[in-house]
């Protein structure tokens, strides 16, 4: 009996031996997705308003721009004189300093003359730049009161009084480039030669532009629509501008010496030839008077 218990006793302090079961995983069962039903809004139905008739607004129909052309109204075009008058005021002005230095250069005089050139060089400056863009008028222009107008009766652009003033200049140039080159011709002078030929045509046809226009237009008068027209100052010129106005009265003083000067020529004249036709009646009333006599006496020659 003690050998059993001792075997009993034996199997009960052995640990059991632990059998590693396979895990069998779970199958995963998908669950049925149950949709939520959609519960529908009830869709309110609204009135539909009616639609208000829109007021068809009548189409202005765009009237064409009509641009201005021609001579302004309530503008008189500057005569002959005042157009003179400019024409040398201007040329007194911008040559009178280089003709007199070129003078007494060809003297042969050994004066420094920087000064005066520099003098003169400012006041084409002034005359040619300064005074077209600022005021839109020349001292030529200031003295013979006349002034440029577009179609519209405005000051044109500042580039047609420059391109204007720049003619003479232009075709001064053109006259040096031609005799300073022509001897250069065979030796690469020709471009210079033909540039200046053409400054010069350009001088010549705004010439005859201005001799044929009803207008007196010359090429960029014409290219710009500007008109020369008389200018009538209005009083309320201060500073400089007043000086530059106040420079009309020796034009206008100028104008009428000019005028008295024709009037009296005309006067001269038409005496002249008064007397004229007095000489040539008295002469004919005495070959008729000597032809009567001559036939008067010959009857008597022949009895």
């Amino acid at each position: 009996m003690g050998l059993l218990d001792k075997v009993e006793n034996a199997k009960e302090e052995d640990p059991k031996k632990a059998v590693a079961k396979k895990a069998t995983p779970k199958k995963a069962v998908a669950k049925k997705a149950t949709p939520k039903k959609a519960v529908a809004k009830k869709a309110v139905a609204k009135a539909a308003k009616p639609a208000k008739a829109k007021r068809e607004k009548p189409k202005r129909e765009r009237e064409p721009r009509i641009r201005p052309s021609g001579l302004p109204e309530g503008y008189e075009l500057a005569g002959k004189m005042p157009r003179y008058i400019g024409w040398l005021i201007n040329f007194a002005w911008n040559f009178g300093v280089i003709i007199g230095v070129g003078s007494i250069m060809a003297t042969g005089a050994n004066s420094d003359l920087t000064i005066v050139v520099g003098l003169g060089g400012l006041m084409v400056l002034f005359n040619w730049l300064v005074m077209p863009i600022w005021t839109g008028r020349n001292i030529g222009e200031f003295v013979s009161r006349t002034k440029y107008i577009n179609s519209s009766g405005n000051k044109p652009i500042p580039v047609h009084a420059i391109l204007n003033n720049s003619l003479g200049f232009l075709s001064l140039f053109g006259v040096y480039l031609m005799f300073s080159q022509f001897q250069f011709l065979s030796s690469g002078g020709m471009p210079l030669f033909i540039t200046g030929v053409v400054l010069i045509i350009i001088w010549v046809v705004n010439f005859f532009f201005k001799r044929n226009s009803d207008y007196t237009q010359g090429l960029f008068d014409l290219a710009f629509s500007s008109y020369l027209v008389k200018h009538v100052s209005m009083g309320d010129e201060t500073g400089w501008l007043a000086r530059f106005e106040a420079l009309g009265d020796f034009g206008d003083k100028w104008q009428e010496k000019q005028a008295q000067r024709q009037e009296k020529a005309k006067a001269k004249a038409e005496k002249k030839a008064q007397e004229a036709a007095e000489k040539s009646e008295s002469k004919d009333n005495n070959d008729e008077a000597s032809v009567d006599d001559e036939s008067e006496s010959e009857p008597s020659s022949e009895d």
